[in-house]
């Protein structure tokens, strides 16, 4: 191998109209490829910009990360004539690649989201078609960086002394092989790179938004500008390949205007509402649209997701405009009575929580005489709607939402239609929330200052989302997250990976949320048959069931890990619920905390989890040649000790107000703790609960996760329709009612008749409680995958029809092959199609019936 050679030289603008990152360009250079070895990093250093900005003094919520980007250029002279090339490259912050001028690589975002001290990923491409390749020729290599996942709020807790993050940072290492077979590598250093702050990006992070000035060149185009690098030392861990978890701009599924109008005066304003907008023109679908100084263009895209604008438009040089997202408008006159914080049909921005200082995209115009196109790539927006405004005239040729996700195109794998539109909308809901929260991380939400990997978010939704989408690299690349957070005493966090809060030293051990570290590798492993995910985690898991078996996952033994505190069923409409404080008041000594039946509820509640963890642990043990029997005792153990801990002889709960509720009886039957007359009566309370209630379900993050199989599995499944088809509040299908077009956090993030719901706390883009999915395609379509013989190998088919879905069609690409499942009535005949892939078998259960048939594979007809 040839020793690391530059040629350092000043370099001239090298390319008119290339790009740099905030003006996303038509088509990219080099292809994602396989890291290079280990021992290539040995060429190479982390370096930074002298001049880059230090954010200092204390982080509260809406700090912003610093201004300016850095760049680092260098230009490398060719040893030989080139047969091949690749660039290992990494960054802290935000990074996008350069090669000619020419941006590399469709992934954006780069490196992703991880444990800020313990893991970065690489991202390696091929480039040998983008080089000049001729011996002696040279090839301008230039990285921007932007704070994003680095030195940003995001990983920075309120408080903090700065940001965690200190100075975005790049390393890489290009490697050419010549034609003669030698290789050289040319590595990140001190002496043949250039740094410093410069180009169009004057702003960018995940919380604060983009500023981008289209009057400044990119790094590459003013090296004038640029100084000798400094040393990073600010990150000592390990650099892995990229395996999962990529973030792509999704322009297939770009989403146009559905209506756009320019407003600027407000009638009607009182003491107590903001007005009502007035209008002053509207714009037809694909018209081109004008917003002068004083006015406001509203954008609605129809569809809320996580997502960037990308515009075609002009104005005069220096003109900036603004742009700010929005999940929904002002109505009811802009009453403040319903939490509105403007007129009627401006955009809603409050429950952003940041809407003065963070999600904001301004840009300034450079002087062109055709129109510019410009799509920000150094962050992103959760969004439907945007505001609009310009301190001149803007032409706006078009305008696109184009959705920003790691669920690519290529991943996706299932469909499902019904003949009911309501739960069609329901259906398209779940997906567009999987689309904007698998993003690097399973995020929670995609708008608010947030963004973060919430662990039961993820563990109640995996399943449903497997069915969506191939997502078993994606959750190869999370559970590197979670074993990176993991405690050494085995706890699992309520946040992976690490970052502004939720992983804590006392947000660990969090009862639901912790349990993601066995209930996702194990759903993984039943969905896709990958071991793989289970070999990679199983000692992280073994330490968590050690941890949690050595003390029966007991609240107040585990409450220096857990702070005294539990998220439980989160959101529910239950008693104790947590969010709410009624799980919570003052002592005989005026003490305020856990109510001692909130403290019974929660050990139940963990405890019923222990039963869950181990049965999996046994399922996987079994399937990868480790001691299966420990595991089925400790199920056995913990199930005893529910029994004994919690229960009265005849089923019902010792706690009395556990008796009233939803949750625990879900809890019980899943894990079929009783048998016979106390599981009978326990069902039997359970039906009155739900008639109590008007056939709705009362249930939160947790409860909702098992609720309609459980329901199913004990035979309730004539309730679990009654839920899925349910309107009033909460359900499912209100939401959709009240103009959802993604899963809410709240089951009344919004009411059409009081607006909106708390704003502390409310996004109208969350995706667990789409978990009911999970369902649709495993009772209402019948496919579902047999843990005996995982990713589908064995398929186990039991349809659960009801005549107000009208039809069913299901296509599902599963580990084993395409497998079809699809029905409808035709007067009361009942006419189902299924197919069975290659190399599959299915166990079929006939509606009403309780004996099974096996098949092989093939297409059938059945007719009932």
């Amino acid at each position: 191998m040839k020793t690391n050679l530059f040629k350092s030289i000043a370099i001239a603008a090298i390319l008119v109209g290339s790009t740099a990152c905030g003006s996303a360009p038509a088509s990219f250079v080099g292809s994602l490829t396989d890291a290079l070895d280990d021992s290539a990093w040995e060429s190479s250093a982390w370096i930074s910009a002298p001049d880059a900005q230090v954010v200092t003094g204390t982080i509260y919520d809406g700090t912003r990360s610093a201004d300016g980007a850095s760049w680092f250029v260098a230009t490398v002279k060719n040893g030989g004539k080139v047969a091949s090339a690749k660039w290992m490259t990494t960054g802290l912050g935000v990074y996008e690649l350069y090669l000619n001028g020419q941006v590399v690589g469709e992934e954006i975002l780069k490196p992703g989201f991880t444990h800020y001290e313990k893991t970065k990923r690489s991202f390696t491409y091929d480039v040998t078609d983008a080089i000049n390749s001729a011996s002696g020729a040279e090839n301008v290599l230039a990285v921007q960086v932007t704070p994003g996942w680095w030195a940003d709020k995001i990983i920075t807790p309120a408080g903090h002394e700065g940001m965690i993050g200190k100075k975005v940072a790049f390393r890489g290492v290009l490697e050419l092989t010549y034609a003669d077979g030698s290789k050289e590598l040319f590595g990140t250093d001190t002496e043949n790179w250039k740094a410093g702050i410069a180009g169009p990006v004057k702003h960018a992070a995940i919380f604060d938004g983009e500023d981008y000035d289209a009057r400044e060149l990119p790094g590459y185009a003013c090296t004038d500008r640029l100084g000798v690098p400094e040393i990073n030392n600010e990150f000592n861990g390990e650099i892995l390949p990229t395996c999962g978890a990529e973030i792509y701009l999704r322009k297939d599924i770009a989403l146009k205007p559905v209506k756009a109008y320019v407003w600027k005066d407000v009638e009607g304003a009182t003491e107590d509402a903001y007005g009502k907008v007035v209008i002053s023109r509207e714009y037809a679908a694909g018209e081109p649209m004008t917003i002068a100084p004083g006015e406001t263009l509203v954008v609605d895209f129809g569809q809320n997701a996580a997502a960037v604008p990308s515009f075609v438009f002009n104005a005069k040089e220096g003109t900036v405009l603004t742009c700010l997202p929005s999940e929904l408008l002002n109505d009811g006159n802009g009453a403040k009575s319903r939490g509105m914080d403007g007129p009627e049909g401006s955009c809603h921005r409050l429950n952003l929580r940041i809407p003065q200082t963070g999600m904001i995209l301004n840009y300034t115009f450079a002087e062109s005489k055709k129109p510019v196109a410009f799509t920000p790539t150094c962050t992103f927006f959760g969004y439907r709607l945007v505001s609009i405004t310009a301190t001149d005239e803007v032409t706006i040729d078009s305008i696109e939402s184009i959705p920003v996700t790691s669920i690519s195109k290529g991943i996706e794998t299932g469909t499902i239609t019904t003949g009911n539109e309501l739960v069609n909308r329901l259906i398209s809901n779940t997906v567009w929330g999987q689309r904007s929260n698998y993003l690097s991380v399973t995020t929670d939400c995609p708008q608010r200052n947030e963004r973060l990997g919430w662990t039961a978010d993820t563990q109640v939704f995996t399943e449903t989302g497997s069915f969506f989408a191939n997502t078993s690299s994606f959750f190869h690349k999370w559970m590197r997250d979670m074993r990176d957070t993991q405690t050494e005493l085995g706890g699992f966090p309520g946040v992976a990976p690490l970052a502004q809060y939720g992983a804590e030293p006392t947000s660990m051990m969090r009862l639901g949320w912790a349990d993601a570290g066995i209930i996702v590798p194990w759903t993984i492993w039943k969905q896709f048959g990958d071991t793989g995910i289970v070999d990679e985690n199983w000692e992280s898991m073994d330490l968590f069931m050690n941890h949690i078996n050595d003390n029966k996952y007991d609240h107040i033994a585990l409450s220096a890990e857990n702070g005294n505190y539990q998220w439980a069923d989160w959101l529910s409409y239950e008693p104790l619920e947590s969010c709410s404080g009624s799980a919570f008041g003052h002592d005989k000594k005026g003490k305020w905390g856990p109510l001692p039946e909130a403290i019974e509820y929660w050990n139940y509640l963990s405890a019923s989890y222990w039963v869950i963890d181990a049965g999996m642990m046994r399922d996987m043990a079994a399937a990868t040649g480790r001691d299966a029997a420990r595991y089925q005792a400790m199920v056995d153990n913990a199930k005893a000790y529910i029994r004994e801990r919690f229960f009265n002889a005849n089923g019902e709960f010792k706690t009395a107000i556990l008796n009233t509720m939803q949750t625990p009886a879900l809890f019980a039957l899943k894990n079929n703790i009783f048998e016979g007359e106390a599981k009978e009566a326990m069902i039997a309370r359970l039906r009155e609960n739900f008639a109590q209630h008007g056939n709705c379900l009362q249930t939160g993050f947790l409860g909702t996760s098992i609720l309609m199989g459980t329901l199913t599995d004990n035979g309730m499944v004539d309730i679990a329709y009654e839920l899925l088809f349910q309107r009033k509040n909460p359900s499912w299908l209100y939401s959709v009612d009240n103009g959802a077009t993604t899963i809410w956090e709240r089951w009344n993030s919004y009411m059409i008749e009081n607006g909106m719901g708390p704003r502390g706390m409310n996004s109208f883009n969350h995706y667990a409680y789409g978990c009911v999915c999970e369902w649709i395609w495993e009772t209402a379509a019948g496919i579902s995958s047999d843990p005996a013989a995982p990713g589908f190998k064995h398929i186990i088919m039991k349809p659960v029809p009801d005549k107000r879905l009208g039809t069913m069609d299901a296509e599902y690409k599963s580990a084993a092959g395409v497998i079809k499942s699809s029905w409808k009535y035709e007067g009361d005949k009942w006419i189902w199609n299924f197919t069975i892939p290659e190399g599959a078998t299915a166990t079929v259960t006939l509606p009403g019936e309780t004996e099974s048939k096996d098949y092989e594979a093939g297409s059938y007809t059945v007719e009932m």
